[in-house]
Protein backbone atom coordinates (compact mmCIF):
# COMPACT_ATOMS: atom_id res chain seq x y z
CA UNK A 1 0.00 0.00 0.00
CA UNK A 2 1.13 3.08 -0.98
CA UNK A 3 1.87 6.24 1.86
CA UNK A 4 0.00 9.65 0.82
CA UNK A 5 1.80 12.28 2.34
CA UNK A 6 -0.60 14.89 3.86
CA UNK A 7 -0.67 18.41 4.17
CA UNK A 8 -2.12 18.96 7.38
CA UNK A 9 -2.15 17.55 10.89
CA UNK A 10 -4.12 17.48 13.80
CA UNK A 11 -3.05 16.83 16.82
CA UNK A 12 -4.61 16.81 20.66
CA UNK A 13 -2.55 18.21 23.20
CA UNK A 14 -3.07 17.77 26.91
CA UNK A 15 -4.50 21.03 28.24
CA UNK A 16 -7.79 20.24 26.86
CA UNK A 17 -6.47 22.13 22.76
CA UNK A 18 -5.90 20.15 19.72
CA UNK A 19 -3.17 22.17 17.39
CA UNK A 20 -3.79 22.14 13.13
CA UNK A 21 -1.51 22.96 10.62
CA UNK A 22 -2.48 23.69 6.86
CA UNK A 23 0.88 23.80 5.16
CA UNK A 24 0.32 23.71 1.12
CA UNK A 25 -2.92 23.41 -1.23
CA UNK A 26 -6.16 22.77 -0.28
CA UNK A 27 -7.53 20.16 -2.02
CA UNK A 28 -6.56 18.25 -5.02
CA UNK A 29 -3.24 16.64 -3.56
CA UNK A 30 -2.78 18.82 -0.61
CA UNK A 31 -5.74 19.18 1.83
CA UNK A 32 -9.18 17.91 1.06
CA UNK A 33 -11.96 18.38 3.13
CA UNK A 34 -13.14 14.55 3.72
CA UNK A 35 -9.80 13.72 4.96
CA UNK A 36 -9.64 17.00 7.28
CA UNK A 37 -12.92 16.64 8.73
CA UNK A 38 -12.92 12.76 9.73
CA UNK A 39 -9.63 14.00 11.98
CA UNK A 40 -11.40 17.25 13.30
CA UNK A 41 -13.94 14.83 14.60
CA UNK A 42 -11.62 12.09 15.85
CA UNK A 43 -9.91 14.61 18.79
CA UNK A 44 -12.90 14.57 20.74
CA UNK A 45 -13.69 17.48 23.36
CA UNK A 46 -11.11 20.45 23.32
CA UNK A 47 -11.73 23.73 24.06
CA UNK A 48 -9.06 25.49 22.24
CA UNK A 49 -8.43 24.99 17.92
CA UNK A 50 -4.85 26.14 17.19
CA UNK A 51 -4.92 26.33 13.44
CA UNK A 52 -1.40 27.16 11.73
CA UNK A 53 -1.97 27.76 8.06
CA UNK A 54 0.72 28.41 5.39
CA UNK A 55 -0.80 27.84 2.12
CA UNK A 56 -1.38 29.36 -1.31
CA UNK A 57 -5.12 28.09 -1.39
CA UNK A 58 -6.80 25.90 -3.59
CA UNK A 59 -10.58 24.23 -4.36
CA UNK A 60 -12.57 26.45 -3.11
CA UNK A 61 -15.37 23.53 -2.05
CA UNK A 62 -12.86 21.93 -0.21
CA UNK A 63 -12.17 25.12 1.42
CA UNK A 64 -15.94 25.70 2.32
CA UNK A 65 -16.20 22.47 4.25
CA UNK A 66 -13.08 23.08 6.30
CA UNK A 67 -14.23 26.65 7.30
CA UNK A 68 -17.61 25.96 8.31
CA UNK A 69 -15.81 22.36 10.11
CA UNK A 70 -14.47 24.91 12.31
CA UNK A 71 -16.71 27.45 12.55
CA UNK A 72 -19.61 24.66 13.66
CA UNK A 73 -17.20 23.62 15.87
CA UNK A 74 -17.72 24.06 19.83
CA UNK A 75 -14.07 24.91 20.47
CA UNK A 76 -12.37 28.27 20.18
CA UNK A 77 -11.11 28.85 17.19
CA UNK A 78 -7.27 30.32 17.32
CA UNK A 79 -5.93 31.10 13.36
CA UNK A 80 -2.36 31.82 13.24
CA UNK A 81 -1.24 32.92 9.46
CA UNK A 82 2.60 31.50 9.40
CA UNK A 83 3.54 32.48 6.10
CA UNK A 84 0.57 33.20 4.11
CA UNK A 85 -2.77 32.44 3.96
CA UNK A 86 -3.95 32.95 0.07
CA UNK A 87 -7.11 32.18 -1.66
CA UNK A 88 -8.97 29.39 -0.28
CA UNK A 89 -6.81 29.78 2.53
CA UNK A 90 -7.37 33.20 3.34
CA UNK A 91 -11.64 32.36 4.11
CA UNK A 92 -10.29 28.71 5.86
CA UNK A 93 -8.69 31.54 7.94
CA UNK A 94 -11.59 33.96 8.61
CA UNK A 95 -13.13 30.62 10.46
CA UNK A 96 -11.33 32.06 13.62
CA UNK A 97 -12.31 33.36 16.55
CA UNK A 98 -8.69 35.18 16.61
CA UNK A 99 -6.57 35.76 13.70
CA UNK A 100 -2.89 36.61 14.25
CA UNK A 101 -0.33 37.25 11.65
CA UNK A 102 3.46 37.84 12.38
CA UNK A 103 4.40 41.05 11.06
CA UNK A 104 6.32 39.00 8.06
CA UNK A 105 3.00 37.00 6.87
CA UNK A 106 0.36 37.86 4.08
CA UNK A 107 -3.08 37.17 3.17
CA UNK A 108 -4.12 37.32 -0.17
CA UNK A 109 -8.04 37.55 -1.60
CA UNK A 110 -9.64 37.29 -4.84
CA UNK A 111 -12.86 36.37 -7.07
CA UNK A 112 -12.73 32.41 -7.43
CA UNK A 113 -11.80 31.36 -10.62
CA UNK A 114 -12.03 28.29 -12.87
CA UNK A 115 -12.06 26.72 -15.78
CA UNK A 116 -14.43 25.21 -18.67
CA UNK A 117 -14.28 23.69 -21.32
CA UNK A 118 -17.87 23.81 -23.39
CA UNK A 119 -20.16 25.67 -25.94
CA UNK A 120 -21.04 29.09 -25.35
CA UNK A 121 -23.82 28.44 -23.12
CA UNK A 122 -21.81 26.29 -20.70
CA UNK A 123 -19.63 29.25 -20.55
CA UNK A 124 -22.21 31.67 -19.74
CA UNK A 125 -23.48 29.26 -17.39
CA UNK A 126 -20.23 28.67 -15.55
CA UNK A 127 -19.52 32.77 -15.68
CA UNK A 128 -23.23 32.89 -13.39
CA UNK A 129 -21.79 29.98 -11.42
CA UNK A 130 -19.13 32.23 -10.45
CA UNK A 131 -20.55 34.70 -9.50
CA UNK A 132 -23.01 32.67 -6.79
CA UNK A 133 -19.48 31.16 -5.31
CA UNK A 134 -18.64 34.55 -5.31
CA UNK A 135 -21.17 35.97 -3.51
CA UNK A 136 -20.21 33.05 -0.96
CA UNK A 137 -17.12 34.36 0.00
CA UNK A 138 -18.07 37.77 0.00
CA UNK A 139 -20.50 36.81 2.68
CA UNK A 140 -17.77 35.34 4.78
CA UNK A 141 -15.48 38.22 4.25
CA UNK A 142 -18.43 40.74 5.28
CA UNK A 143 -18.98 39.10 8.19
CA UNK A 144 -15.44 39.14 9.24
CA UNK A 145 -13.98 42.64 8.22
CA UNK A 146 -17.63 44.28 8.69
CA UNK A 147 -17.00 46.25 5.21
CA UNK A 148 -19.68 46.34 2.87
CA UNK A 149 -20.00 44.18 0.08
CA UNK A 150 -19.06 46.63 -2.06
CA UNK A 151 -15.94 47.13 -0.37
CA UNK A 152 -15.18 43.41 -0.04
CA UNK A 153 -15.92 42.92 -3.65
CA UNK A 154 -13.06 45.83 -4.37
CA UNK A 155 -10.85 43.96 -2.67
CA UNK A 156 -11.88 40.73 -4.45
CA UNK A 157 -11.75 42.30 -7.95
CA UNK A 158 -8.13 43.72 -7.56
CA UNK A 159 -6.90 40.24 -6.21
CA UNK A 160 -5.39 42.08 -3.00
CA UNK A 161 -2.11 41.33 -1.33
CA UNK A 162 -2.27 42.29 2.70
CA UNK A 163 0.35 43.08 4.52
CA UNK A 164 -0.23 41.38 8.21
CA UNK A 165 -0.48 45.45 9.22
CA UNK A 166 -2.92 46.28 6.15
CA UNK A 167 -5.05 42.54 7.05
CA UNK A 168 -5.46 43.91 10.63
CA UNK A 169 -6.31 47.54 9.20
CA UNK A 170 -9.01 46.02 6.58
CA UNK A 171 -10.86 43.72 9.03
CA UNK A 172 -8.91 40.64 8.02
CA UNK A 173 -6.80 39.92 11.09
CA UNK A 174 -7.09 40.90 15.20
CA UNK A 175 -3.34 41.29 15.71
CA UNK A 176 0.07 41.77 13.87
CA UNK A 177 2.68 39.52 16.42
CA UNK A 178 6.73 39.61 16.10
Amino acid sequence: MRSMKTWYTIAAKGDKSAEITIFDEIGFWGVTAAMFIADLKKLGEVDNLNVLINSPGGSVFDGLAIYNSLRQHPATVNVKVMGIAASAASFIAMAGDTIEMPENTFMMVHNPMGGVFGNADEMREWADTLDKIAASLIGIYVKRTGKTETEVKTLLDAETWMTAKEAVDLGFADKVTE
